[in-house]
């Protein structure tokens, strides 16, 4: 098979660009096939080449052990009814796009059902939590917690919020700003936690910060012990002062504010058990704010490098999985 002509980009990848890049069927297949197997078809059983390539039914035969192969096998596409063509356009929404796209927009834009274009994006969520799953931050690292989602006109009301995600953020502090102004922030981490307890919190900065950094957080108790855990833990007491609050933790309520707007402007009411697939979605783009130019690419190699998730297997998730 030939290798597709994708010229690289040196820009955002504009709409008149991605149809000219991807604008049938064959053309995906391709482009899957050259970031999957960048130097030719290999075997996923025995590491074997290809013996040759069947277009009718698009898959590859090991010439050693003869198992015949998909490019989509083992992937997030794996035996979808979807065209290759439409999950591409909805990569290329959810990559392009600061904001997102919900999946009823997805659906119209595609002419798919509703529960199919739902579906679609969640497979992508996994894609870039599978991607994202051993970074971690480290250096001097902002630490708090908020609430997210739940009913309408329901208003925050501190750590004892009902009804709402609780959801632990933690931002990097790559640098001094100017001069009265906020330090540079660097990368994210944001993860769905069943409450504000101990075990949940500290359980998240052991999982998503590098032992011996330097944590900064305020005075609540779900904090305290972080120290005999391996990092330098600076505990600043605020009582309820949120002007305080903001000005020592500026980055993680700045991160918690967009959050709050991109659940909200985009997809309106996220059912708790699903929430968590939401936030990933939010910190992959976050992190990779500067990296527009090749983010499609990006995302297309993450739901390459993915198992599939099933429609049964979501619905079935136990609330604030």
């Amino acid at each position: 098979m030939k290798k597709p002509r994708v010229s690289k980009p040196k820009s955002i990848l504009t709409v008149k660009e991605f149809r000219q890049q991807f604008g049938d069927e064959e053309q995906c297949w391709q482009h899957l096939t050259h970031k999957r197997w960048p130097n030719g078809f290999v075997c996923p059983r025995c590491g074997g080449g290809s013996r040759g390539y069947m277009k009718a039914r698009r898959v590859h035969e090991c010439r050693q052990c003869g198992y015949q192969g998909s490019v989509t096998a083992g992937t997030i596409f794996h035996k979808t009814r979807v065209p290759l063509q439409d999950w591409f356009w909805a990569l290329y929404r959810m990559s392009q796009d600061k904001k997102g796209i919900s999946a009823l927009q997805l659906s119209k834009e595609l002419g798919v059902s509703y529960p199919a274009a739902w579906l679609m994006q969640h497979k992508i969520r996994k894609a870039m939590a599978d991607r994202d799953q051993g970074y971690q931050l480290e250096g001097l690292v902002e630490v708090d917690e908020g609430y997210v989602g739940g009913a309408e006109g329901n208003e925050h009301k501190g750590r004892g919020a009902e009804t709402k995600s609780v959801v632990a953020v933690a931002v990097e502090h790559r640098g001094p700003g100017k001069e009265g102004q906020k330090p540079i922030p660097g990368f994210a981490a944001l993860a769905v936690v069943e409450d504000a307890a101990a075990q949940n919190l500290q359980g998240f900065v052991k999982a998503k910060i590098k032992a011996g950094s330097k944590i900064l957080t305020d005075g609540w108790t779900g904090y305290a012990g972080l120290g005999r855990q391996g990092f330098q833990h600076i505990a600043t007491p605020l009582h309820g002062d949120q002007e305080a609050c903001h000005q020592l933790f500026p980055w993680v309520h700045i991160t918690l504010s967009n959050l709050k707007r991109f659940l909200l402007g985009t997809h309106h009411k996220v059912e708790p058990k699903h929430m968590k697939r939401y936030v990933v979605e939010f910190t992959y783009r976050l992190n990779r704010r500067t990296m527009e130019t090749n983010l499609f690419e990006r995302l297309t190699k993450a739901c390459l490098n993915t198992t599939t998730i099933t429609y049964k297997h979501l619905t079935a998730q136990p609330e604030q999985a």
